[in-house]
């Protein structure tokens, strides 16, 4: 029986596509282990056969240096435990724990582990690039969740996975767009990090009776304080959720809030979960021009690239939701569906060969 090991830096509730690898392995019995960090002090649970958790509270307040040295910690805790239990492969979750462990994986366990690559970790930095690059090169495959990580990504044969997991999210009757009346429902879904951004889009389309800003996710809250201050009621909030209740959330969206911003490597190149928001729920995606996803979603004729977030952007996006051919936008859709069950077939046929090659 094959012995494998989830390796992650980070909490499960920040893992929801691991999905896509422990489904898998409960189908064909395969038991696993899970060793992670867990920075919120919090009980998670996750089907795995033993789950080694490193408890190490990180506080938002800490400096950088406080901060490595405390996931550096967690390198200490969790390299005795993949050698004591000599596991077949390693499955490592997030960039962090890849920038951790690159050198011990590449030196002791080539071709015996994956990388799943998710963000802008600084790759192209000129100081890391020989680390990132070795640990890739001497990986079983490395999947990446955005094809614009490749302009600074060393050169390699990635995987494309999608963000997307129908079988964890099942959307059934809501999976393609229909011209809805006002007031539409711009809805965002996740933890909310720029609340700069965010409350600026509050404060361009207040009491805007075309439309309601939903926000559901952890620092909801932050901006439901901010809108009751400024009188802002064309509003939805609903703060910190369990991911099993995402499916709650989709079925109030209308258009898809993937509006970050852009002149930032970690949003300019990255394809958000907010996407697939839009792909599950047959809703147009709002994203940044000059961005990855903005390119994306104009390509794909499923969303709108937006140049400026200025007074004039609730017309912009009302006359361009008005024009929308229904017809058209549902046979892009569907041709971007069967683009992302090609390229996450490959990973399927990587990992099942993995797991089952004896």
């Amino acid at each position: 029986m094959k012995k494998i090991c989830i390796l992650s830096a980070v909490n499960i509730k920040h893992m929801s596509l691991i999905s896509l690898y422990t489904e898998k392995l409960n189908k064909k019995n395969i038991p696993f282990d899970i060793i992670y960090m867990d920075k919120y002090g919090i009980e998670e649970s996750i089907s795995a056969e033993n789950k080694y958790v490193f408890k190490n509270i990180i506080r938002k307040k800490d400096n950088v240096f406080k901060k490595t040295i405390q996931y550096f910690r967690f390198k200490k805790f969790a390299t005795p435990i993949l050698e004591e239990n000599n596991y077949d492969f390693i499955i490592v979750w997030n960039d962090v724990a890849i920038f951790m462990f690159a050198k011990y994986l590449s030196r002791k366990w080539r071709n015996k582990y994956c990388l799943n690559i998710r963000d802008y970790a600084k790759q192209d930095n000129f100081l890391l690039t020989n680390r990132y690059k070795k640990v890739i090169e001497n990986s079983a495959f490395a999947t990446i969740s955005s094809e614009g990580f490749k302009e600074f990504l060393p050169s390699y044969n990635y995987v494309h996975v999608h963000s997307l997991n129908p079988e964890f999210i099942p959307v059934t009757d809501r999976n393609k767009f229909t011209l809805k009346r006002t007031p539409l429902k711009i809805t965002f879904i996740g933890n909310i990090r720029f609340l700069d951004v965010n409350r600026n889009l509050l404060d361009i389309f207040k009491n805007d009776d075309r439309f309601i800003l939903a926000y559901f996710g952890i620092n909801a809250n932050e901006l439901r304080k901010y809108s009751e201050e400024k009188c802002i009621n064309n509003v939805e909030f609903y703060d910190e959720f369990p991911v099993a209740e995402t499916e709650r959330f989709l079925r109030k969206m209308d258009l898809v809030n993937n509006l970050y911003g852009s002149n930032d490597k970690s949003l300019d190149y990255a394809i958000s979960i907010k996407l697939y928001h839009g792909v599950l729920t047959g809703s147009p995606i709002l994203a940044n021009k000059n961005t990855y996803s903005g390119k994306l979603v104009e390509e794909l004729g499923i969303g709108i690239a937006i140049d400026k977030i200025d007074k004039n952007l609730p017309d912009t996006i009302f006359n361009w939701y008005e024009r929308i051919n229904p017809e058209l936008f549902n046979e892009n859709l569907e041709k971007f569906k069967n683009k992302i069950k090609r390229d996450n077939e490959i990973f399927n046929q990587y990992f099942e060969k993995i797991i089952t090659e004896k």
